[in-house]
């Protein structure tokens, strides 16, 4: 009876030993440490809310502005507009507009060179349209840190 009891007493230890040893540690033996970390904890809840934009469009001719060089090809006078802009409040009823553009020109040397034109005018409002989306965001209410225990295997002795 002696001998079994010893015998369950080897094993036991045996067992508990090799579960604690590692072969990426040196000698193979280790320990678990407990420790503590303060976590951030809310409670959460999903929300739906509307959002509401506006759809402007808008039609007008910007105007070519002075030319620096003259251009080697056709560059038109007026350029019409056509846009849709989105806003959330309102749509003005006029907007002012810059657009540029590159040309080609005769330097003095007589090669081709890029400069730039500048078109600008005013467009008007030719309609507006509203539209509403859903959407949903988490909302976090009572917040609180709380403490979070995991253990984690260290190599070598225990401390």
């Amino acid at each position: 009876m002696k001998s079994i009891l010893a015998l369950a007493v080897a094993a036991i230890a045996f067992t508990s030993a090799s579960a604690n040893a590692r072969p990426n540690c040196p000698g193979g033996q280790g320990y678990w440490e407990e420790v503590v970390r303060n976590v951030r904890v809310c409670d959460t809840s999903q929300e739906t809310y509307t959002v509401t934009f506006k759809d402007c469009r808008y039609h007008g001719i910007l105007n070519l502005g002075h030319l620096w060089h003259q251009p080697t090809s056709y560059l038109p006078r007026t350029k019409v507009i056509w846009d849709t802009k989105h806003a959330q409040s309102s749509c003005p009823s006029t907007e002012f507009r810059s657009e540029s553009t590159t040309y080609w020109y005769k330097n003095s040397s007589g090669y081709q060179s890029i400069a730039t034109a500048h078109y600008t005018g005013w467009v008007n409002k030719i309609s507006e349209n509203t539209r509403t989306e859903e959407r949903t965001r988490t909302v976090e209410t009572n917040c609180r840190t709380e403490q979070r225990v995991t253990r984690v295997f260290r190599c070598g002795f225990e401390p």
